[in-house]
């Protein structure tokens, strides 16, 4: 559905928004001496105007160089938090001040001016970033949204057969599970292997002739384990099997390209590793599978016109049949933020810091006894999130210890009864903070 709001102009808008901010509405001082610097010509903002910094990477960065992931670190409010070293960015992606003051900025300009729109700027965006046409976007609210327009929608009947594996998000089981319940479709598990490998042999030996779908995380929200997501959707489709990947993680943290890996579909969301506002999200749906899901929750937009008389004419040719509702112009910038930040630091340098990161904490822990890691140790099968038991401590416990006597927050994992802990190192960590958590499990490992 396009934008069709006659008196908003985002030029002019923006102009008199500006007059808001000079008001003092939005405080200056409510923002680091750094963050207050322009950098002009992605937005076409001045200095005046009070915009954070982007970095901007040129070209390749190293892991270790200290002086720009120095500068990176300096745009995240929690680190100026003294009490707190975060290591659950796989639960939720603290935001730069760029992003927050795109979407708090966005919000003001909303109340000050009436605007709304956004979603085909969005949708333009995000089709930008994994490599799709915007008609293939829509515009969730998070990835267990994305999940359920497929889970629910699509055509399926009784005793027909969907392939999960046993790690996964609740977000993508109960979904599935509760499809189950209802059309009494058949919901099979297939383990996880210790490397690529084995995994994909694992899933090929579950498949069978009713087989409908594989929805498998492109990277496990337990262990940090990346799946050989091309390679299944390779399998799948030779048997005709549709794909789903739940993307939660992936994006803003090494490259998603939805053509490349052939999936059906794919979810995901923004305030995870693309740092973006809570409540934002997107799911990919292939053009040529649209029929074969049907639109379940619906609103304006997702017709193709309708009337008193003959009811819904159709519907929207489009995958915005799967959009329903008002959403925030505020979010939808919010989100465009995110690939600004992203794409300014450069996709892959965030990858090769992220293992960097990663990699010096699993060889860390390799040489303490009382750890087994459960992260695979085959390269192409990990990145920034490690999963790893306290042989000797209840995962709660050392979760809990962790964080009132080094204040490191990191993710204890209940899921499938694996009682283990994860840890996740973004582009604001430290090597530094790497070695103190180190030495924490050393001194747990002891007790």
């Amino acid at each position: 559905m396009k934008e069709t709001n006659p008196d908003f102009n985002q030029d002019n808008s923006r102009r008199r928004f500006f007059k808001l901010l000079g008001g003092g509405l939005i405080a200056a001082s409510s923002w680091p001496l750094a963050a207050r610097q322009a950098f002009g010509q992605k937005t076409g903002l001045q200095e005046k105007e009070q915009v954070p910094p982007l970095p901007r990477a040129a070209g390749s960065i190293e892991p270790d160089d200290a002086k720009f992931w120095s500068f990176v670190r300096e745009q995240f409010p929690i680190t100026k938090n003294n009490s707190l070293i975060y290591m659950n960015n796989g639960t939720m992606g603290p935001s730069p001040y760029y992003i927050q003051w795109m979407f708090f900025t966005k919000e003001q300009e909303v109340n000050f001016t009436g605007a709304y729109g956004g979603h085909d700027m969005a949708r333009a965006r995000v089709a930008e970033f994994i490599n799709c046409d915007e008609k293939e976007v829509v515009l969730t609210h998070n990835v267990t949204e994305g999940i359920n327009i497929i889970a629910q929608g699509l055509k399926l009947k009784k005793g027909d057969e969907v392939i999960i594996t046993n790690h996964e998000h609740a977000g993508n089981a109960i979904p599935w599970y509760t499809r189950a319940r209802r059309d009494r479709v058949v919901v099979k598990v297939a383990p996880l292997g210790r490397d690529a490998a084995e995994t994909l042999s694992n899933i090929e030996r579950a498949i069978t002739k009713k087989t409908r779908i594989i929805a498998v995380p492109h990277m496990t929200c337990t262990n940090g384990q990346i799946l050989p997501a091309k390679e299944i959707v390779e399998l799948g489709h030779r048997k005709k099997i549709l794909v789903m990947l739940d993307g939660a993680h992936p994006p803003g943290m090494f490259k998603v390209d939805v053509r490349d890996l052939g999936c059906d579909f794919y979810a995901t969301c923004g305030h995870k590793f693309l740092l973006g506002p809570k409540g934002t999200g997107f799911l990919y749906v292939k053009q040529e599978v649209f029929d074969r899901v049907e639109p379940i929750m619906t609103g304006g937009g997702s017709d193709s016109g309708w009337d008193y008389k003959k009811g819904l004419h159709g519907w929207n040719s489009t995958a915005h049949r799967y959009d329903y509702g008002t959403q925030s112009l505020a979010l939808y910038y919010g989100l465009a933020a995110c690939f600004d930040f992203v794409n300014g630091i450069g996709v892959d340098n965030i990858t090769k810091r992220d293992k960097a990161l990663a990699g010096k904490f699993l060889q860390g822990l390799q040489e303490i006894p009382q750890v087994e890691i459960l992260t695979p140790l085959e390269e192409k099968s990990r990145c920034a999130l490690t999963g790893f038991r306290l042989k000797n401590m209840p995962f709660d416990k050392f979760q809990n210890w962790l964080m009132e006597k080094y204040r490191i927050r990191i993710r204890g994992v209940g899921e499938g009864g694996l009682n283990s802990l994860r840890v996740t190192t973004h582009i604001y960590n430290t090597f530094e903070e790497v070695d103190l958590l180190l030495e924490a499990i050393r001194e747990a490992a002891r007790k």
